[in-house]
């Protein structure tokens, strides 16, 4: 009975310490909000990047194919286009039997252009395939870190 009427008594009169208990709950309540929310966005991001690894896999598969069927890879200009769109220019594909991709891959999952490179910087004899990560720009750490085909997962 008594704990009936300091709950429902107006709110000028319950005790001060109800009105701190109040204050006290609702701080907490944020803390725990804000919490939640940047895991949220934290396992988002792990998830774009988990993303981007396999993406890069898939087009190295593709690649592969390309060069096996057309002696070599394509060149820069040619891009990743030239896994489903026969391409233009040199070197000009031997037996090209695309597409190579049943859907193109154009962007990361930041929505960053993936970037081809043909001969690569880190291996001349093939490739560099790349992504910025979530910031666009090169280098980085955590979610910015980029994501790139010449470093194996176990490297990642």
């Amino acid at each position: 009975l008594e704990f009936r009427r300091v709950l429902f008594r107006s709110p000028d009169s319950r005790s001060p310490d109800v009105k701190r208990l109040g204050w006290i709950l609702g701080i907490i309540v944020v803390v725990a909000g804000v919490i939640v929310v940047a895991r949220l966005i934290q396992r988002g991001e792990q998830e774009k990047r988990q993303l981007a690894i396999v993406e890069l896999e898939t087009i190295e598969f593709a690649l592969d194919r390309y060069a096996k069927d057309n002696g070599d890879y394509p060149a820069t200009d040619q891009g990743l286009r030239a896994l489903w769109e026969y391409p233009l220019g040199q070197p000009v594909p031997e037996s090209w039997a695309g597409p190579y991709l049943e859907d193109p891959i154009l962007n990361d999952p930041w929505g960053n252009v993936y970037i081809y490179r043909r001969p690569g910087r880190h291996d001349r004899y093939t490739y560099d395939l790349l992504s910025y990560g979530a910031d666009g720009v090169q280098g980085g750490r955590g979610e910015d870190e980029d994501v790139v085909s010449w470093l194996r997962l176990e490297e990642l």
